[in-house]
């Protein structure tokens, strides 16, 4: 019997599996953008590379984030406008698709984060002040209609006040009807928390809307941590999309690409 096609929909949980949404198990290449797209920068290096996915320091000053070209990645920046409207959170200068990849630019937040002041602190507890923050944080998405999907002390950054700075990694935020944080959370693997952090899992269900899906995915998560992950995915290959009328500037898909070529052309 050969294998059956991966555009079509998967009959079961186990047709789903670990590496079904990203195809990380064939898709094994490094993820790389067009050079036109990266010549105005004076600087690109390396911050975070791992399968699927790369982080690069631009200029200091920037934070690049490649994905899979599966990766909708204009639902991630729509995420981050919106919750933008409540919290600090870092600014999209570009996005869109370029080379093998999905890549968002932005602003890189000069603070540390929360997990490594915690760290320093050495506290074998979690402060009431900071799960009062974290209540802050998920509160206010919710009024918004959005779950972070993976609220840590490492994705919030602070000033030396310890007041918020930025909320970041925005990749598994979804609308809040869809849940799944709590189940998460409560998930991971605890030699990975901070001491005390289990404090904030009552918060994140208290603004569930479904406990009965948290309860679902939990039973799943057990077979299957990376069904606990949630990405907006397109329908059809990267280099496959052609250029539809562009309604947001900084979406720049391909748009040096097929500068140079026509002025090649022409």
């Amino acid at each position: 019997m050969g294998t059956r096609s991966r555009s079509a929909p998967p009959f079961s949980r186990h047709d789903v599996g670990s590496a079904f949404f990203l195809r990380e198990d064939i898709e094994t290449g490094p993820l790389y953008m067009d050079p036109a797209d990266l010549a105005e920068f004076s600087s690109v290096r390396v911050y975070i590379s791992i399968q699927g996915r790369a982080i690069y320091w631009v200029d200091d000053d920037k934070f690049l984030k490649l994905y899979s070209y599966l990766v909708d990645v204009s639902s991630i920046v729509s995420n981050m406008d919106l919750a933008r409207t409540r919290l600090p959170v870092p600014r999209v200068l570009r996005y869109g698709y370029s080379g093998n990849c999905a890549y968002i630019l932005m602003e890189r937040v000069p603070y540390e984060s929360l997990a490594r002041v915690l760290r320093r602190w050495g506290l074998d507890y979690m402060p009431w002040e900071v799960t009062t923050l974290a209540h802050y944080i998920v509160r206010e998405l919710a009024s918004i209609g959005l779950r972070h999907n993976d609220l840590e002390p490492r994705n919030i950054l602070v000033d030396r006040d310890g007041s918020l700075a930025s909320v970041v990694d925005w990749d598994s935020c979804t609308p809040l009807h869809i849940g799944g944080e709590y189940a998460r959370q409560i998930s991971h693997n605890p030699s990975f928390r901070l001491p005390g952090e289990e404090d904030w899992f009552h918060i994140f269900l208290l603004y569930t809307l479904d406990r009965t899906g948290e309860e679902i995915l939990l039973g799943s998560s057990r077979y299957d941590n990376k069904r606990l992950h949630y990405w907006p995915l397109v329908k059809s290959k990267a280099a496959d999309i052609i250029a539809p009328p562009v309604t947001d500037p900084r979406n720049q898909s391909f748009s040096r690409q097929m500068s140079a070529s026509m002025r090649v052309t022409t």
